[in-house]
Formats: structure tokens, C-alpha cells, sequence
């Protein structure tokens, strides 16, 4: 096995770390806010669970639902579809932690190792 470019391991650190803000920092989230790499497990994750809207009438889903999503992908079944690092959005990730205000995450990237 190769090692890996800069690129993917930058990807693959940005991955764990949003995936660990999402269990250490629980809040509800528009669903437009989930990155998009992410939207389409989310959204199948949420069949058939309560999600409410907002004053604009966006999809809100809630915290714990995001943490039991969040815990089944890392601890349980992975995503349901493949996800290549070369096509991961490093500085999506990186602004979708730092929407969540009081984290604490001042370098998301390189506190999760």
C-alpha cells in the first residue's frame, strides 16, 4: 500500500475531526448546513425520524439524531457509499465546525490525530 499524498491525509484528519465535533459539540443543524459529502447518509439516516423546520421552513435535524448517526458511521457500519479523500472539501469541513460558535476547535485539523 501507497502512502498517502498530503491532500489525504489532510482529508482523512479533517474527516475524523468534523466527525468528532459533531459527538463532542451536539446542537440541532439545519440540514443544509451537513456538508454535502455527508447530506445523502444523513437524510437516509433520518427516514423515518422526526425532523422539524424552521421560521425559513428548513429541515432542522436534532442533535442526538446527529450523534447516533455520527456513532453509527465511526463505531458501526461506515458510510453506506464510498468516499474518496481526493474529493474531500478540506475547507468545507473546516467552516462547517467553526458555524458552531462555542466548540472550541481553534485548528479542527490537527487537534483530532
Amino acid at each position: 500500500m501507497s502512502p498517502m499524498s498530503p491532500h489525504n491525509q489532510q482529508a482523512y484528519r479533517a474527516l475524523r475531526a468534523y466527525l468528532t465535533y459533531l459527538l463532542a459539540n451536539p446542537r440541532d443543524k439545519a440540514l443544509s448546513e451537513v456538508p454535502l459529502l455527508f447530506r445523502a447518509s444523513v437524510e437516509l439516516f433520518m427516514q423515518g425520524k422526526t425532523m422539524y423546520t424552521d421560521a425559513a421552513g428548513q429541515p432542522i435535524v436534532y442533535a442526538h439524531d446527529l450523534a447516533a448517526w455520527t456513532y453509527q458511521v465511526i463505531h458501526v457500519s461506515g458510510l453506506e457509499y464510498p468516499l474518496p479523500l481526493a474529493a474531500v472539501d478540506v475547507d468545507c469541513l473546516q467552516r462547517a465546525m467553526a458555524g458552531g460558535g462555542e466548540s472550541g476547535f481553534d485548528d479542527p485539523i490537527n487537534r483530532v490525530r
